[in-house]
């Protein structure tokens, strides 16, 4: 209680102090909020997609799926279908052309196959798994024409890949050909001497050829015929797979064409490494006529998109405006670039 001042009759004392007002309320942060609002959204978001992504997988195993462009409209009963393979051939795009070779497979309504190559080529093994899918589907519907149209470049693998069909288009200026193998290698044995490095790899005795070919060692006569017979057995692989597509059509034996040049279109079709040369709507026309259909209708059979990619395709996180520059250096890239591995490659590009 507050003391009374001077000079005050007794007993008066001063009315309380009165209580100071309350502190106005606190505005909250706008960021705050939106805080908020994008971990509800990204909760929302995570549970959506785990629930998507199991109903995806639920699907996925009882058939491919696969989205159809339609490219010429006709009669739906009277498919063409049409798979493109772009670019390198590796392990990834041959599980990709065998999903889509699948899902071809599977559609009854499919009365023809055009396969439309622009590609160099790439791994042996890719360009073979390409192949026998193609073979694999010939097996099943014998009665389906499949017809080749090769683009910009159809090399090596792409060559390799085109030798399945049962006729071949090429257009005037198409790079094909290339028939051949290599290796890949790379040999850093005098840069590690001139820095006191030695390699001191151990192998189990008896297999004298595990380590050969290694990049850290000075290449030994053996080892580089021991390599060499394996890339000859790859290209005998290469030579036959063409005997027995384009046997009879070649215009000149086999090992004076199989000589690693490429060919444009109208050489190419004179040596008779392919049939016509030609456009793609020549290719989807030739299906059509060899599988008697009068009204034709084209689809492009492309691999649906994950939910993932939509998502991230249409995210501004998608594309930061990060001016940081970040290395990263890919394991499998590294391992491809270091390990010595037959190509049905062309170098030219």
């Amino acid at each position: 209680m507050p003391m009374p001042p001077m000079g005050s009759p007794p007993g008066y004392y001063p009315p309380p102090m009165p209580w100071p007002p309350p502190p106005p309320p606190r505005r909250r942060s706008i960021w705050g909020a939106l805080f908020i609002v994008v971990l509800v959204v990204v909760l929302i978001l995570s549970v959506g997609l785990n629930l998507l992504l199991l109903v995806g997988s639920a699907v996925g195993s009882q058939g491919i799926d696969a989205r159809q462009t339609t490219l010429v409209k006709g009669d739906l009963d009277q498919k063409i279908a049409v798979v493109r393979v772009d670019g390198v051939m590796n392990e990834e795009s041959a599980e990709h052309f065998r999903q889509l070779m699948e899902a071809v497979s599977q559609d009854g309504k499919v009365r023809g196959l055009v396969v439309a190559i622009d590609s160099p080529g790439g791994a042996v093994t890719a360009a073979d798994q390409m192949y026998h899918q193609v073979r694999r589907f010939k097996a099943s519907r014998p009665q389906v024409p499949v017809v080749i149209t090769m683009g910009s470049v159809a090399a090596s693998g792409g060559y390799y890949l085109a030798c399945a069909g049962d006729y071949i288009f090429a257009e005037r200026s198409t790079f094909t050909g290339n028939i051949g193998v290599l290796m890949q290698r790379f040999n850093f044995s005098g840069l590690m001497n001139k820095w006191g490095v030695q390699e001191t790899t151990l192998h189990a005795t008896g297999a004298d050829y595990k380590n050969a070919g290694s990049m850290f060692s000075p290449e030994k006569p053996e080892d580089v015929a021991y390599m060499q017979s394996l890339i000859d057995q790859a290209f005998e692989q290469f030579k036959s797979i063409i005997r027995a597509g384009r046997g009879n059509k070649l215009t000149q034996p086999l090992d004076q064409i199989a000589n690693g040049m490429i060919y444009m279109g109208e050489t190419a079709q004179k040596l008779g490494l392919i049939d016509q040369v030609g456009f793609a709507e020549d290719a989807y026309a030739h299906a059509a006529k060899q599988a008697g259909l009068t009204n034709m209708t084209v689809v492009l059979y492309q691999q649906t998109p994950s939910l993932l990619q939509l998502l991230t395709a249409h995210s501004p996180l998608a594309a930061p405006q990060s001016r940081e520059i970040n290395l990263h250096i890919d394991p499998k890239m590294l391992d491809e670039f270091t390990t010595p591995r037959m190509m049905y490659l062309w170098r030219g590009q």
